[in-house]
């Protein structure tokens, strides 16, 4: 073994750039899409990695291919990836930097270097200075001023995880956690159990009544790179480089804890003033009237003694005392409720498993119905779709259905695509081929950089078309990569609502488009919302899990989410005139 040490973070990181640069030299997507699925699962290792190498046991690494396995081993062996080595020769790595910068893709990135030789942020500041940038064709003014805000985001922006990944790490520590002899109950809390769309640290809840017991068993993990005990709090730092923060807690402060470490700040501010209204105090330890704790061994009984409905955390951010305390415990919508996924891709354009497979995986999520809505053409970065390609998908649906029926399965595959909407709005595919479809799903891709009112014309247009049902993540955006289009989402929730096109909210991790507060503004204006995976491999479809998280943030009722709709009632609204 190489005399290196590399942390958990490190390898993950490295499995990431050599992902990144794969896709600037535009290289095979499938082998990119691999590289990028062993940074995720990487990234979700809590022990250290070298200890597994180490044990022989880097494939057993939950998500991680055989194949990637070699990769890490080979790291571990020889101090470096040979592969990774020959990328280097072809392009620094500092242009991987370029694509932390809103509106600056891959082909963008890649014509920067090749051509004016930039390759990191400090000479692409230089390059907008000095006026060479505007060499590069296709870059005008409005792309400039896009640049030079990414610029700008990039540099304020807080390092943070995405929610799928801290929910990943954060179940392997509880579980972890919850097997200790003295632990009676493990929760994460804190951004995390509210759901919040990217996360900053890990905040993570223990009742024992043996608190100092617990602290010494914790310091013996393994899961820790540092670690450090303060009183009844266990701070530490993991492999991947997360903060933790642990409290210990007696079972009779459980549900005010409960309470404050969840948060947010300004409900648990509510709450306290509530409280003292009530010559009540609400504190760490428990909910005081006087010398007597009150309703503090859980959040019920704590909501209950101040004379209110237990709110669910997701919805903690929005509902303080904002005078719209009445809605605050009206979301019904849970996991359970999903009756169906509406937005999946196969081998037919840029999945990676077929039609029968990505069918399958649906059903065994207790799905009776599901949509394969793989991309229109015109994309230009997938293998879309054309009238002719659709049409010969549909016969193998068409057949895939009969299956199902003669074997008695009660599941039925719908036949749909995603379609790009234009930059004027029009669709990139033909109204007769839209129309035979059983389902429409209308997304931004490119072009994202327009001005306000062009970009919200651009989405308007598309709920208008009566062929639309679904409109896939609004703004276009990547949760720390680009901002999105500079859309009126009141325009668009408003238009959506009145031609009951539903607005998506896209479970992709690094998505989560639309959001909790705009999934509340849908809410409000009778409109309808649809959560789906955007799942392009079958392990894909347990993103959906995020996706409710992020959908119950905003309130909404199931029964304005299309998803949990029994599938004639479904079919008949697809079928509905426009």
């Amino acid at each position: 073994m190489t005399d290196d040490v590399f942390t958990n973070a490190e390898v993950s990181e490295l499995f990431d750039t050599i992902a990144d640069l794969m896709e600037i030299l535009g290289e095979d997507r499938f082998r990119i899409i691999a590289y990028r699925k062993a940074g995720a699962a990487l990234q979700a290792v809590t022990v250290p990695l070298v200890d597994l190498y180490e044990r022989q046991q880097i494939q057993r690494i939950d998500g991680l291919s055989k194949g990637m396995a070699e990769k890490v081993n080979e790291l571990f062996s020889t101090g470096a990836i040979e592969y990774y080595s020959r990328l280097k020769e072809r392009m620094p790595v500092g242009v991987r930097e370029l694509l932390r910068v809103p509106h600056i893709g891959p082909r963008t990135a890649g014509r920067l270097y090749n051509e004016l030789g930039i390759a990191g942020l400090a000479q692409l500041s230089a390059a907008i200075d000095s006026g060479h940038i505007k060499k590069i064709k296709g870059i005008g003014e409005r792309t400039l001023a896009g640049i030079r805000e990414g610029i700008a985001a990039v540099a304020d922006r807080e390092e943070r995880t995405l929610l799928l990944h801290a929910y990943d790490v954060a179940q392997r520590i509880t579980a972890t956690i919850q097997s200790l002899p003295d632990v009676m109950h493990v929760l994460p809390v804190g951004s995390l159990r509210r759901g919040l769309t990217t996360i900053g640290d890990l905040d993570v809840l223990i009742q024992t009544e043996r608190p100092d017991a617990v602290l010494a068993q914790l310091l013996k993990l393994e899961h820790w790179m540092r670690a450090a005990v303060n009183g009844t709090r266990f701070t530490a730092i993991l492999h991947n480089g997360m903060d933790v923060d642990i409290q210990c807690v007696a079972p009779h402060s459980w549900g005010s804890a409960m309470v404050i470490t969840t948060g947010s700040r300004d409900h648990v501010a509510w709450l306290s003033q509530r409280a003292t209204d009530r010559d009540m105090r609400l504190a760490y330890d428990g909910l005081w009237s006087g010398a007597e704790r009150i309703g503090s061994h859980d959040e019920a009984s704590l909501y209950q003694a101040l004379e209110l409905p237990w709110v669910a955390p997701e919805l903690r951010d929005w509902y303080s005392h904002d005078g719209h305390w009445d809605d605050a415990h009206s979301s019904t919508f849970e996991r359970h409720h999903m009756r169906s996924d509406l937005h999946m891709h196969t081998t037919w354009s840029d999945g990676s498993a077929d039609i029968a497979t990505m069918a399958e995986s649906a059903r065994t999520r207790g799905y009776s119905h599901a949509a394969i809505t793989d991309h229109g053409a015109l994309i230009g970065i997938t293998n879309g779709l054309d009238t002719k390609r659709l049409r010969a998908q549909q016969l193998e649906i068409v057949a895939l259905n009969a299956s199902y029926a003669a074997a008695g399965i009660d599941f039925r595959l719908l036949h749909g695509v995603e379609v790009d909407i234009l930059v004027d709005g029009a669709l990139a595919l033909p109204d007769e081929i839209l129309h035979e479809l059983d389902i429409v799903v209308a997304s931004p891709h490119v072009n994202l950089r327009q001005n306000p009112e062009v970009a919200t014309n651009r989405i308007l247009r598309a709920i208008r078309h009566p062929a639309v049902d679904i409109i896939g993540h609004p703004r276009g955006r990547i949760l720390g990569g680009r901002l999105g289009a500079p859309i009126d989402m009141s325009a668009v929730i408003a238009a959506a609502a009145q031609q009951q096109v539903a607005l998506e909210v896209n479970s992709g991790p690094d998505r989560l488009d639309i959001d909790g507060d705009l999934v509340r503004d849908v809410v409000r204006a009778g409109g309808i919302v649809s959560v789906n995976s955007d799942a392009h491999d079958p392990a894909n479809h347990a993103w959906i899990e995020q996706g409710v998280t992020t959908a119950r943030r905003g309130g909404v009722p199931a029964e304005q989410v299309i998803n949990t709709w029994e599938r004639d009632r479904l079919q008949n609204h697809l079928r509905r005139a426009r």
